[in-house]
């Protein structure tokens, strides 16, 4: 029988949070308690669409750090990643409504750590200056605090890190505050754009900030006066550039264009399939595969319909990570038209990180940070967001000089080398967990 009186909640420090409420009498945790002993957490880890957590995490125990998964909702077990195909059976899901322990926790917690506690409570639910349907939300994450807060003492973590700065970022910021650890996150797209609940809270809490791109870091401290007094650091989302390597092959006959993401509409998929239309008007021959799943998949296959390139464009479904890749082989274009939407837009999508590696010419849009990753006529070419005319020229061109697409391709995968590796990007916060978990020894 699991103990939940035991070791896991004996008194430690309090938190290194701002403003956090200290317990009396706590004692300093030990200088040599494991070093760098690491959590993760996301909503759903690992799933298929965020390819780039499970890379980092890699990354990072292949530095020698140890790194325990958390994901607050059962994670994805259909699609094995190549990279971690165990990590699906030894994430632990902490919302756990079922589990008496989950409830339980709560008022061990409100016994022994009652500053920490109704801190959280009063900060982060009663008092949060957020609409009622958000404080609903922001009780939601308090209830699975106190569960999440004990697994993590349990398992000896000095330092939490979430994925987004919405759910997973919420759950770590009191979670962390009931364990008497530092937490940080990764801010990508509409985790900051749209979904902001609790999120000048977090900024002022936060050890760190990791933003995806320059243009995130902008938007926080433009936006947030607790941003701007906040440790927000450019981590890029890396990849194992020897994995994703060059392929080179002769163009296709038909030349294939592929476009990989969630078929949702910031993706731009429908301003793809118009452009399709009009290289055929232009006697453009191509074949163009659309890659992924989503709520916009049968308003694409009636755009498809309407336009008459059914036998040029095609949907594929979903894929797993081994079965993308003999599309990345045959690709001679990857597109990525992604556009804004009531606010809401990508951060620097994946897919184009892996193309540019691969050494596969690059068509992509002027939104969020994606222009510093695609540097217009020098490592891909932009074009405006919805813009079926403008996308389809570009796509014109490439096809039809090589020479040119073979210069940007090259310049692609060396801006990816030299700033979008994984082992990079995981020495990077490396060092950052090391500071925010000796910034909190010392407190």
């Amino acid at each position: 029988m699991i103990n939940i009186l035991s070791d896991p909640l004996n008194p430690a420090r309090a938190p290194n949070h701002r403003g956090a409420a200290p317990d009396q009498g706590v004692a300093r945790a030990p200088r040599d308690c494991r070093p760098y002993a690491l959590a993760y957490l996301g909503r759903i880890l690992p799933v298929i669409s965020e390819t780039f957590v499970v890379r980092e995490i890699v990354a990072l125990r292949r530095l020698g750090l140890s790194v325990k998964v958390f994901s607050l909702h059962p994670p994805e077990t259909g699609v094995s990643h190549p990279e971690a195909p165990d990590l699906a059976r030894e994430a632990e899901v902490l919302i756990q409504p079922q589990n008496p322990l989950f409830w339980l926790a709560h008022l061990i917690f409100a016994l022994r750590f009652p500053g920490r506690y109704f801190h959280c409570l009063y900060a982060y639910v009663l008092t949060t200056g957020e609409p009622y349907r958000s404080r609903r939300r922001c009780l939601s994450y308090f209830m699975v605090a106190p569960f999440a807060a004990w697994r993590l003492r349990a398992a000896g973590i000095q330092h939490l890190h979430a994925h987004f700065a919405n759910a997973p970022a919420s759950v770590a910021l009191m979670a962390a505050a009931l364990a008497g650890i530092s937490f940080s996150f990764t801010a990508h797209a509409y985790d900051i754009f749209i979904d902001q609940v609790l999120l000048p809270a977090k900024l002022a809490a936060a050890a760190f900030v990791a933003c995806i791109s320059r243009y995130n870091r902008r938007y926080l401290k433009s936006h947030y006066p607790e941003a701007r007094r906040a440790h927000l650091e450019v981590v890029r989302n890396g990849l194992d550039t020897a994995r994703f390597c060059p392929n080179p092959h002769p163009q296709g006959d038909p030349p294939c264009i592929i476009a990989v993401g969630r078929l949702v509409e910031t993706k731009g998929f429908h301003v793809l399939v118009e452009a399709c239309a009009r290289l055929r008007d232009r006697g453009l021959p191509c074949q163009c595969l659309i890659i992924g799943e989503g709520p916009e998949a049968g308003r694409l296959q009636n755009l498809v319909n309407d336009f008459g390139v059914t036998d040029r464009v095609v949907l594929k479904g979903k894929l797993s990570p081994a079965e993308l890749m003999p599309y990345y082989r045959r690709a001679d274009v990857l597109a990525m038209p992604a556009c804004i939407r009531n606010q809401d837009a990508d951060g620097i999508p994946t897919v184009l990180i892996e193309a540019m590696a691969m050494e596969i010419p690059v068509v992509a849009t002027r939104v969020s940070g994606i222009p510093e990753l695609v540097v217009d006529g020098e490592t891909g070419l932009l074009v405006a967001p919805d813009d079926a005319a403008a996308l389809a020229e570009a796509l014109a061109r490439l096809l039809r000089d090589q020479d040119m697409a073979r210069r940007l391709a090259r310049a692609g995968r060396n801006l990816v080398v030299s700033q979008y590796r994984g082992e990079t990007s995981a020495r990077q916060l490396r060092g950052l967990f090391a500071a925010a978990i000796a910034a909190n020894q010392e407190n």
